[in-house]
């Protein structure tokens, strides 16, 4: 300022009471900074600051101050860029004519210092800058205009706009709000720098300038306004004025990493039929110091986690890259036990197999996987061995160790016969033992040790001399089942006669009245006997020669069947035929003490005793 500076203040104080008064009921805001500030760089990004100043008379004669501060933050900028790439800086000087403003150029170049330095108003309170004029007006228009012309031609970051908030423009404020809201909509970020007492500097025209958020007021999540996360404008005096401008430009570049924290560690049963479950897990509580970050997590919220665990991984990142991460396990159980339906009861024979072979298995499922199936068997006995039930347990158990189980009951039975198989037909003369006359044989399909049991039926004749019998034979196993077949067994001792007739014929009884049985003629003996009288006689006086027909001529025989009625011959021929074949025989004496026994010579033909009533009267006649 110059020995005008009464003047001037007066005609600012003049001019600011005019401005207010004409001004009211006007909103003082224009329109709002980008959403998207520029000052959350990355590092490394050339970043472009433009800085306009207030050298007016409105700044109450201290702006060497503001020059010096300026200074000496571009010293700061040259000596250190904290935490930047390449900076460009330029400035724009504004008062009642506004001046050129200095090129937008790198600050590492050798000749910024003294450029800033010719550029600013000489420290010490002289007027060697012709750029400066004193006594002029807080030209806020011309400034603007000036600044959009820079920002535009070099594609700048973010304006510092340091004035102590009075202007001079009248009644009329459209001018310098539309020029301040059309930068600020061209991208530019505008920032209030406000200078001064807290009494002078007018904060109705920094937020109408800049926007209406002041560093370090608390935000609507609580926390304080910095530049990265929107706030508009500031005030601070002359001399720290070189600090808060050194410290903006260290917050220039987003050096902070956001934070972020996941939810707790999830654990859930598997969805139905499923080896795992869709989760849609709550998102990760994300913070940073800038706008715009983006926060994302791996397998993502609404995705299907299979059973086990899974670890999610969420980063969240910011605008310039910078990054953190957390993570938190989902566990997901299998809790559903594995589906099993046994195979359909079953009866079977036993000599059938009851492996599942042939009984059947089950059919199994399940939503992971299965692992094992498994059977056991617990027997009921039934009836008989052969008989009895089997109550199979069959278990499937899956991979994760769940199982299910059901039970097939297997009935066994033995309802088969066994297989009988009889001896031949056989024909015999006089010993019918069974032995000699064949042994039946059985099989079963169960019973390895069937029961043979058998029973004689006679059908026909005197097994004396011949007879047929029906040989029932009975194979019978455990469970009662039997099976039965018949051999016939048929006695005829003609053969042994015809032997006995080997020697000659046989004759009975004496001269005149006699029987005679040629060879060849066994057969009669057979037919005759065994005799069906009971009364002894005498034999016919005639000699009777067996012929074709067996004739005993005047003897008498039962005209029915043929046999002869005379029980002494009948004896008599039976003992004859047995000395003949065993002349021994005849030689024996019948005992004389007591009742009358049988002798050795009184026997059956084929050896079975016999009573032969002639041999009780006369017990030591021959026998024939």
């Amino acid at each position: 300022m110059n020995s005008n500076q009464s003047l001037t203040g007066l005609l600012t104080v003049v001019l600011f009471f005019l401005f207010i008064a004409v001004s009211q009921g006007q909103p003082c805001t224009g329109a709002e900074n980008p959403e998207s500030s520029p000052l959350c760089q990355p590092p490394g990004n050339p970043f472009k600051v433009l800085l306009v100043l207030d050298e007016s008379g409105s700044i109450s004669g201290l702006e060497n101050k503001v020059e010096a501060a300026v200074d000496s933050f571009a010293a700061i900028l040259h000596r250190k860029s904290p935490a930047l790439g390449k900076i460009f800086m330029g400035i724009v000087e504004f008062n009642h004519d506004d001046a050129n403003p200095i090129a937008v150029m790198d600050v590492k170049s050798p000749s910024f210092i003294s450029t800033v330095k010719d550029y600013l108003y000489n420290f010490d309170g002289s007027t060697t800058n012709p750029n400066y004029q004193p006594g002029g007006t807080t030209d806020y228009v011309g400034a603007l205009s000036r600044a959009q012309s820079v920002a535009s031609a070099n594609q700048v970051d973010i304006i510092f706009f340091i004035t102590d908030g009075d202007p001079d423009t009248g009644p009329n404020t459209t001018p310098w709000i539309g020029t301040s809201d059309a930068i600020k909509n061209s991208g530019v970020y505008i920032f209030g720098i406000a200078v001064g007492s807290e009494s002078s500097v007018k904060t109705c025209a920094i937020t109408a300038l800049s926007g209406i958020h002041k560093l370090g007021d608390s935000n609507p999540s609580g926390l304080p306004y910095n530049i990265q996360n929107g706030a508009d404008w500031t005030r601070t005096n002359f001399t720290e004025l070189a600090v808060d401008l050194a410290n903006f430009a260290n917050s220039i570049t987003d050096t902070q990493a956001p934070s972020i924290t996941c939810p707790i560690n999830i654990r859930e049963s598997n969805d139905p039929g499923m080896c795992g479950k869709k989760v849609t897990y709550p998102s990760p509580v994300a913070t940073d110091n800038c706008t715009g970050f983006t926060t994302v997590c791996t397998p993502p919220p609404g995705s299907f986690f299979n059973v086990g665990q899974t670890i999610v991984n969420c980063t969240v990142t910011d605008m310039v890259g910078l990054s953190a991460s957390c993570s938190f396990t989902i566990k997901i159980l299998d809790l559903e036990a594995p589906k099993i339906t046994c195979p359909a009861n079953k009866l079977i024979s036993c000599e059938e197999s009851s492996t599942p072979a042939n009984t059947g298995s089950p059919t199994t499922s399940d939503n992971c996987g299965v692992a094992s199936v498994s059977n056991a068997d617990i027997r009921v006995d039934g009836s008989c061995p052969n008989e009895f039930t089997i109550n199979r347990t069959w278990t499937v158990v899956d991979i994760h160790g769940n199982a299910n189980n059901c039970l097939q009951v297997i009935s066994v039975e033995d309802k088969k016969k066994p297989v009988i198989t009889c001896p031949a037909n056989i024909t015999v003369t006089c010993d019918t033992s069974i032995p000699k006359t064949g042994m039946a044989t059985a099989t079963d399909n169960c019973d390895m040790s069937v029961s043979i049991t058998n029973q004689d039926i006679p059908i026909s004749g005197d097994c004396d001399w011949f007879c047929i019998t029906e040989r029932h034979w009975t194979a019978t196993d455990d469970c009662g089942n039997f099976s039965k077949c018949v051999q016939v067994v048929t006695k005829d001792v003609t053969p042994l006669i015809e032997k006995a007739l080997e020697a000659g014929p046989l004759v009975w009884g004496q001269t005149a009245a006699t029987v005679t049985l040629p060879p060849g003629k066994g057969a009669c003996v057979v037919k005759w006997l065994p005799y069906v009288g009971v009364v002894p006689t005498a034999l016919k006086f005639d000699d009777a020669v067996a012929g074709a027909d067996c004739k005993l001529m005047t003897n008498p025989l039962d005209r029915n069947t043929g046999q002869i009625v005379n029980p002494l011959l009948g004896e008599a021929m039976k003992l004859k035929i047995l000395v003949r074949l065993n002349p021994a025989l005849g030689l024996k004496k019948v005992k004389t003490t007591g009742r009358p026994t049988l002798v050795a010579k009184c026997t059956l033909l084929c050896g079975r005793p016999w009573w032969w009533r002639r041999c009780k009267r006369k017990r030591t006649a021959p026998c024939y």
